[in-house]
């Protein structure tokens, strides 16, 4: 497939081990894509969906250890930056695992000036240990292909520490800024720190589907809000449950998605089948289909 690179469409789902689908797409293609990887856990991740009777499983054992998991992960990294346009932006999700080994790759490939955040995704779970503090983030690396990127950062709330500051335009000279006032006091809005607090997704959520990898759709909307434009391409090439296209379809996103799991991909299939389709008139997609490589 790598000496053919003409397989390009979007909104069809991949069934093959991701590296091959990279390889065959053509380059500078993409505006987005986020990897949500095996996270070098050692353990065997098990997922039985709401939505679809299944009982699927993928392997995040590495017998060649760290070394063998980078060995697997750089190849898929070095296709993802082909893949990206001169705007384009990755984003990697991992956790203490394997993240800092995992930055130190992407700094090799993508460049150590082309690292853009660290982002903290902060969340509460059950389970705590007696002789360490508890475990309740992941790391979202994000990076760009060039100089010319495009992020824009959603505003928060910032209040203010002084007792005399008052709701109103203030003039520094320099710059203006405005001032608001709420019950918790007076702020005004800045850019989005690099620490978000998102909840996990408990076991009563509506958007839980049983896979035990699932995502937030709240996460992926603040990526792809902030990173993308109506009408980009966004690609998720460990799709899982298909959170990342749900979300894409949703903001008007064009998607491509790839797994190496069927009961993965129908699940994702049936997710996208609910989403109308955000193209001027809204109408549902229902002619789906899901491609094997």
């Amino acid at each position: 497939m790598n000496a053919n690179r003409s397989i390009f469409q979007t909104g069809v789902l991949y069934l093959c081990d991701n590296l091959r689908i990279m390889s065959a797409l053509p380059e500078n293609i993409i505006d987005l894509i986020y990897l949500d990887p095996p996270f070098f856990t050692g353990k065997e991740r098990r997922a039985r969906s709401r939505i679809k009777e299944s009982d699927d499983s993928f392997g995040d054992k590495w017998g060649s250890g760290i070394e063998g998991y980078i060995k697997w992960l750089s190849p898929r990294l070095i296709e993802a930056r082909r893949l990206l346009n001169s705007t384009g932006l990755i984003y990697l999700h991992l956790d203490w695992h394997a993240v800092h080994y995992a930055k130190v790759e992407m700094d090799r490939i993508f460049g150590y000036k082309r690292f853009i955040n660290e982002i903290i995704w902060r969340y509460r779970t059950g389970g705590v240990s007696k002789n360490m503090f508890a475990r309740k983030h992941d790391t979202i690396l994000a990076y760009s292909k060039s100089q010319k990127y495009r992020i824009e950062p959603w505003k928060e709330k910032a209040y203010t520490k002084s007792r005399y500051r008052k709701a109103g335009r203030i003039n520094y000279g320099s710059g203006e800024a405005e001032f608001f006032s709420d019950s918790n006091g007076v702020y005004n809005f800045v850019n989005a720190s690099d620490v978000w607090d998102i909840p996990y997704i408990n076991s009563q959520a509506k958007e839980r589907v049983g896979y035990p990898s699932q995502k937030p759709e709240s996460l992926l909307e603040r990526i792809i809000s902030s990173s993308t434009r109506k009408g980009d391409i966004v690609a998720d090439f460990f799709c899982g449950s298909g959170t990342t296209g749900v979300v894409a379809q949703k903001l008007g996103r064009r998607w491509i998605l790839a797994d190496q799991s069927i009961s993965a991909l129908e699940v994702t299939r049936m997710r996208l089948r609910q989403v109308p389709v955000d193209n001027g008139n809204m109408k549902g997609n229902n002619e789906i289909t899901i491609h094997k490589c």
